[in-house]
């Protein structure tokens, strides 16, 4: 007969799993995304870029040249972040992509039409 101490069998335990961890972590569904409540009146769009950075505590990342002479409209009412950003780029020709958690990214759209 076999005697496993109190200690391996507890340091067996971590190890399996932290290895179900591992192996099964792709299937485990992803949390929803944060809702936020916005209140962001229809501005400049880089006013209501750094309007949405203050409300949400996420960072926006843009070149100022990107947003000159645009306007954002208002969004009142609860946003997911992606959707939020979808809103307030949405006449601009302008997209963004996160760079993290808590950062995104604003640039030019890419042109679809290669007729040109």
């Amino acid at each position: 007969m076999i005697l496993v101490s109190t200690r391996s069998r507890a340091g067996l335990a971590v190890a399996l799993g932290l290895m179900w961890v591992f192996l099964f972590q792709d299937r485990v569904p992803a949390a929803e995304p944060a809702a936020y409540t916005l209140h962001i009146a229809s501005q400049p769009l880089d006013s209501a870029l750094q309007e949405f950075a203050r409300q949400t505590g996420v960072q926006i990342i843009f070149f100022s040249y990107l947003t000159d002479g645009q306007r954002a409209p208002a969004l009142d009412g609860s946003y997911s972040a992606d959707a939020a950003m979808r809103a307030l780029l949405a006449d601009s020709k302008l997209t963004f992509r996160r760079v993290n958690a808590k950062t995104i990214e604003i640039r030019p759209a890419r042109r679809t039409d290669r007729s040109q």
